[in-house]
């Protein structure tokens, strides 16, 4: 999978440094799609919907905000949910061509949604999740500090920073199934590619495990986030840069490293250009265990060597088994 192009790339730490300096940070760490994180049965129903809502401000440390939704039906009709009562009434004609948050006063907030986001649970969280992401903004004045056209990116960064990052990631890559066949719908601004890399880079920001993201992404979300993370941990001395130099982050003031393999960075090897091949890094593994191998019965007396070749063995362990069968696959019909 490819990485967004460079100037993305920037644009995303730039903004994610900005988001940092504004107090962007996770509540309750990474929420997942879990019943731990959303424990409250879903019906569906407008009261169902507004208990939702409140479980995504709980999560962003948005609960005291007083947030009204406007669940719009095709006909222009809008049913009105208190999210703090439950409570729920008819509201006549909406204009939906409106933004989706609107605020009605100090703390106050309308979110509309429409009644077919509803019905898809994916495109209904990662719509109340941008929707708190942009009310967190909004209290900080924070539109301000972004042009017209990079706002609805914004909020999206904004919601992977306060935690919702996987969320987000699914809806950025929805498959459908339509009259003409199965379609991908996005229920972000950012694209999917973009979206996971702001996620990889939040996992190292934040000391999230990659695999606590990776097993609740949707298929081609873990592919790109497969690639993001890759490139985060690459980068690692730039992602820490988003919290200690922000003037120099804003500024350009560093270089940005290709995406180097898990087996790379554990030995602090391919930094060149072209990263290694699968061939190329067992090679490296090989000569690596090999050089460790005591000699004449003697043994190695060097224990963080000892430390550091568990480690690898305990990584390769975990891998061998998709990347052996793959290079077995990719040599058949070779000359013995």
């Amino acid at each position: 999978m490819d990485l967004p192009a460079e100037p993305q790339l920037r644009w995303i730490l730039r903004h994610t440094a900005l988001l940092l300096e504004l107090g962007a940070e996770p509540v309750n760490g990474l929420v997942l799609p879990t019943g731990t994180f959303f424990p409250d049965k879903f019906d569906g129903s407008p009261q169902a919907v507004g208990a939702l809502m409140k479980r995504v401000q709980g999560h962003a440390g948005l609960s005291d905000l007083d947030v009204e939704l406007a669940i719009v039906t095709p006909q222009g009709e809008a049913l009105k949910v208190s999210c703090a009562s439950g409570a729920c009434g008819g509201a006549g004609k909406l204009d939906v061509r409106l933004d989706r948050v609107r605020q009605r006063g100090p703390g106050a907030y309308t979110v509309g949604l429409q009644a077919g986001e509803v019905g898809n649970p994916v495109v209904l969280t990662t719509a109340l999740v941008r929707a708190t992401g942009a009310m967190f903004l909004h209290e900080l004045d924070a539109y301000a500090s972004v042009s017209a056209d990079g706002r609805e990116p914004f909020t999206d960064l904004a919601g992977v920073m306060l935690g919702f990052g996987v969320l987000l990631a699914n809806g950025s890559y929805i498959y459908m199934k339509g009259c003409g066949g199965v379609q991908v719908h996005s229920a972000t601004s950012m694209p999917v590619d973009e979206v996971t890399v702001a996620l990889a880079v939040f996992c190292r920001l934040f000391d999230v495990p990659e695999r606590a993201a990776m097993k609740h992404l949707e298929l081609t979300p873990s592919e790109h986030f497969d690639e993001a993370y890759a490139w985060a941990s690459s980068n690692a001395s730039v992602v820490k840069m988003l919290r200690t130099d922000r003037e120099g982050v804003d500024a350009d003031r560093y270089a940005l490293s290709p995406s180097r393999s898990w087996l790379a960075r554990v030995l602090g090897v391919g930094k060149s250009k072209r990263p290694a091949t699968p061939d190329e890094e067992l090679a490296m593994l090989e000569r690596e265990v090999s050089s460790s191998r005591p000699r004449n019965g003697s043994k190695v007396h060097d224990p963080e060597r000892a430390r550091k070749l568990a480690e690898l063995r305990s990584l390769v362990d975990e891998c061998v088994e998709e990347t052996l069968p793959a290079m077995s696959s990719g040599r058949e019909g070779a000359a013995p």
